[in-house]
């Protein structure tokens, strides 16, 4: 427990009893948001009473808050606390996602990143939906930082009292503490009369100096029944800031000067004073009641009959326990010497079984790949997913072709063969920074510029949500959707910005790099390169037996990389163009030669 990082929260009830609520929050209605926000407005003005508090909520999956965005600024319209949205995350697996397919949250990565600091004195409540397990609570807590950090959700589970990392400690809000009051005020009728009565000194204006002495640059407003009140200078400010009437009270104790309003115009009253520049604190005080002096002489006596039966129950019980003491002083020795030799038993045993489990494979780089498998989808039964951990990161999961899951179910297949096939950038021997910053030339001399990946977030383009590759080399700049092959070559750092460019734009750079890659049929006799009658430059072949081939029109590269850079040959832009249909025409002869044998 020492270990774990404490944080309060507040919570409106058990996930079962918000769970349509909650769902509706997460959906995105407003309607649901605005339910969720009255509800959550009352613990998180408790939390906030008498300290400077920012509301930060928490980011989505996708990398931003939204959701939570909208909730925290309708719990600000309520409580008049301002909403900081300074959270972000890079995108990942979401986590319900994680819980369907069997997979622990840890395993995860979940990196928040924060905008700015928060300054001490601001006291941040981070808002999120559900307390589940804590695991992305605790990632926003680490990454705001703040020692004073606090945490509101609309509803939790048992599950958070398991985090590793954290404690969180529930403050109960006021429905709760008015449901213990109920249940406690048959036992302790007595018992709280018995207190009123001797602390009659604490009087409304005891309370309040005491108070004021510990908080004396703040607002005082005390709960007393059905109104909070302040008293003396207090009691001025109160006045002026919201127009309620400022009174001499009848008694002495009640001090100089009085002002008070009912309590369920807190919320409308609160975010005024706030709004004015008030630090406000709020306690409750124990109403004292004339009756209860009438009643002393009667509570006194009853006290002195229960000392006198409670001395002479212990009298009886000394003569007992001195007993059954020497018989118990024997029973410890032989249980304690019982304990040590099961828990030396406990020990051995444990050391036999719980041993490392050992890497289905390791990597060229030194990573252990473990816990590869595959599984079966919840919602489709024809699909099966392959997953594995990467020292102790969960990877995601890759839907699997039809023969490698039936070579998975026959065993015919191993981990290594599959982590090749569908995390064949995770095996590969990753760059180095020196050597990714190093390697910007092109393979003709030409400097790379600029190169940058970036998803695509403009609507009205068809590739929206897509990562692209931007490069600039020289005057030419260049964009295009990079394939998945390519992307997690970047991510996982197995290539270099040359390999990247030369692989994406050779055409548009002319690199005989690109060319190099078409290889003409040998069955070719001569490759023709002329200029039709439209005007457009064509290349086509002649084969072996005379025939000809169609005219194919060059593109505009093309037409650059053969004439001005001269680093396409005829052979080439005919193989680029034409090897299809020369392998058509092949087959055709062989065909018809061997239908005549």
């Amino acid at each position: 427990m020492s270990n774990k990082q404490e944080c309060a929260f507040t919570s409106v009830a058990p996930y079962p009893k918000v769970r349509q609520l909650a769902h509706g929050l997460k959906n995105g209605d407003y309607a649901s948001i605005c339910r969720a926000a009255d509800m959550m407005a009352d613990g998180i003005r408790g939390m906030a009473a008498g300290r400077n508090c920012v509301l930060v909520p928490i980011p989505n999956h996708h990398g931003r808050a939204v959701y939570t965005k909208t909730l925290a600024n309708e719990i600000s319209r309520r409580t008049g606390i301002p909403t900081w949205d300074i959270l972000s995350c890079r995108p990942h697996m979401p986590l319900h996602y994680a819980k369907k397919n069997d997979l622990k949250p840890e395993g995860i990565y979940l990196k928040l990143n924060l905008y700015r600091q928060v300054p001490e004195q601001f006291t941040p409540i981070v808002i999120d939906n559900v307390l589940d397990t804590g695991y992305t609570a605790g990632a926003a807590i680490k990454a705001v930082g703040h020692p004073n950090t606090m945490l509101a959700v609309l509803g939790h589970t048992k599950k958070h009292l398991t985090n590793k990392n954290f404690q969180f400690n529930q403050i109960p809000t006021n429905m709760e503490k008015k449901m213990q009051e109920r249940s406690s005020d048959k036992k302790q009728s007595a018992d709280s009369t018995k207190k009123q009565v001797k602390n009659k000194t604490d009087t409304p204006l005891v309370v309040y100096q005491r108070l004021k002495s510990k908080h004396p640059d703040a607002l005082i407003l005390m709960r007393n029944g059905d109104f909070y009140r302040s008293l003396n200078e207090d009691a001025q400010k109160l006045s002026d800031t919201l127009r309620i009437p400022a009174q001499k009270p009848k008694f002495k104790k009640d001090g100089e000067l009085i002002a008070e309003f009912p309590h369920h115009a807190l919320d409308v009253y609160l975010p005024k004073l706030i709004r004015a520049g008030y630090r406000v604190a709020i306690a409750d005080m124990p109403a004292i009641n004339q009756k209860q002096d009438k009643n002393q002489n009667q509570t006194d006596a009853m006290e002195k009959k229960t000392e006198k039966k409670k001395t002479k129950a212990k009298e009886a019980k000394v003569e007992k326990t001195e007993n059954e003491a020497k018989k118990t002083e024997t029973a410890k020795v032989d249980k304690a010497e019982t304990k040590k030799n099961e828990k030396s038993v406990e020990q051995s045993a444990d050391q036999k079984v719980h041993k490392p489990r050992e890497p289905q494979m390791v990597t060229v780089n030194g990573e252990k790949v473990s816990h590869g498998h595959a599984f079966q989808s919840n919602q489709d039964p024809n699909k099966w997913y392959f997953t594995a951990r990467l020292d102790g990161q969960q990877l995601r999961p890759q839907l699997m072709k039809p023969e490698d899951v039936k070579a998975y179910q026959e065993r015919s297949t191993t981990v290594e063969s599959l982590m090749q096939t569908y995390y064949p950038s995770k095996l590969a021997k990753k760059v180095t920074p020196e050597e990714y910053k190093a390697d910007n030339k092109l393979s003709d001399g030409r400097v790379i510029d600029k190169m940058v990946v970036y998803k695509e977030h403009d609507e009205h383009r068809q590739d929206v949500g897509k990562y692209k590759l931007y490069t600039q080399v020289g005057e030419l700049k260049m964009s295009r959707t990079m394939s998945k092959e390519d992307l997690n070559a970047y991510f996982d750092r197995v290539t270099t910005p040359s390999k990247l460019v030369e692989k994406n734009f050779g055409e548009q750079l002319h690199l005989a790099s690109f060319y190099n890659q078409f290889k003409l049929e040998e069955s070719v006799k001569e490759v023709r390169i002329a200029k039709s009658q439209q005007g457009d430059w064509t290349v086509s072949a002649k084969l072996a037996d005379d025939r000809m081939t169609s005219k194919a029109v060059l593109s505009w590269h093309d037409k650059q990389a053969l004439f001005t850079s001269k680093t396409a040959t005829k052979e080439q832009l005919a193989a680029r163009y034409l090897n299809t249909e020369i392998k058509e025409m092949s087959e055709k002869v062989s065909a018809k030669q061997a239908f005549k044998r």
